[in-house]
């Protein structure tokens, strides 16, 4: 009878230390992840587009509206002219209007977080077509950060190459990068 006692007070001491040992509480319990976004030790791992503690914010939106671009090419003169950034098809996506003041379609370009990517490819500008590639990155100005990047800067670095194999440099190579506020 002695020997049965041990052999059950063991196994409820083991299992007792077992059970307070391996047991953790659920981090992600109490986190909601919006946006189709998945918790992951606590905190929401976010779908391409979409950033904030709970994935609540598109990355994009902090890009779009009206911008003034001031800026010099090594081909060109400078420049001080009015711009907008509108959403593309894409979540992570958007459409430049107005690039280098002389491009009549869009240029597409890709966010991702403060980061926005124009990867290669070929824009019209009058009957001509260039092709442009290059990235930029935004920071907000409105010290309290109470409107998200309502008032902001990018700060870009792109090359034109135009139909005479000539590159305009915005401070990839050489010139200086171009200069967009909101």
């Amino acid at each position: 009878m002695k020997k049965i006692l041990t052999t059950v007070i063991t196994f409820l001491a083991l299992a007792f230390i077992s059970f307070t040992y391996s047991c953790k509480p659920d981090v992600c319990l109490d986190v909601v992840c919006a946006n189709s976004g998945a918790c992951n030790n606590g905190k929401c791992a976010c779908q391409v587009g979409y950033e904030g503690l709970h994935c609540e914010t598109i990355m994009r939106d902090k890009f779009i509206g009206s911008w003034q671009v001031q800026e010099d090419g090594t081909l060109s003169p400078a420049a001080l002219y009015a711009t907008s950034i509108e959403a593309g098809t894409l979540i992570n996506e958007v459409k430049l209007h107005n690039v280098q003041n002389t491009f009549t379609a869009p240029v597409r370009a890709i966010v991702k977080a403060d980061t926005i990517t124009i990867p290669l490819q070929a824009v019209q500008r009058g009957a001509v077509k260039d092709s442009i590639s290059g990235y930029g990155f935004i920071k907000g100005t409105n010290p309290l950060d109470q409107h998200y990047y309502q008032h902001a800067t990018v700060t870009f670095f792109y090359t034109i190459k135009n139909n005479l194999n000539q590159i305009n440099d915005y401070g990839v190579l050489a010139g200086l990068p171009s200069n967009w506020s909101k």
